[in-house]
């Protein structure tokens, strides 16, 4: 259904008005999208650096997750749908590149950090923990 939507931005006029720009097409993105431009919204355009999923039809498969985590390319310029990178933290992960974001790339998967992460980065970030060992964002 979403496909009749789908403009490629480089076939868009040079001058457009928008009541609502939202970059990203990911899991935020997109519903947001779709709520402004909603019943009585306004005109919205929504800007995904990545394709369509129906581009990659791994996927839609148990197997494309694999696949397509192996198909992460750190250029810039690539079309793949995951983009491979080091945080910060010198950990290597992959970012989404794909309308749908890390929702159309991670097959349900989630990561978190250790403990000693938190406990090691608390007065920089303002994370602490509960006596569950959970942790939590507090903003200051």
């Amino acid at each position: 259904m979403y496909a009749r939507y789908l403009v490629d931005a480089a076939a868009m006029p040079a001058v457009e008005l928008y009541d609502y720009i939202v970059v990203g097409g990911g899991t935020a993105g997109c519903p947001l999208a779709a709520t402004l431009a909603g019943p009585g919204g306004g005109r919205v355009l929504l800007l995904e650096r990545g394709g369509a999923p129906s581009e990659f039809p791994a996927l839609a498969t148990a197997g494309g997750f694999v696949r397509t985590l192996a198909m992460a390319d750190p250029a810039p310029e690539s079309d793949a749908p995951a983009q491979g990178f080091t945080s910060e933290d010198g950990v290597p992960n992959v970012r989404a590149r794909v309308l749908g974001g890390g929702t159309a790339i991670n097959a349900g998967f989630y990561s978190r950090a250790h403990p000693e992460w938190f406990r090691g980065h608390d007065a920089e970030v303002g994370f602490c923990s509960d006596t569950n060992q959970h942790f939590s964002f507090h903003l200051r």
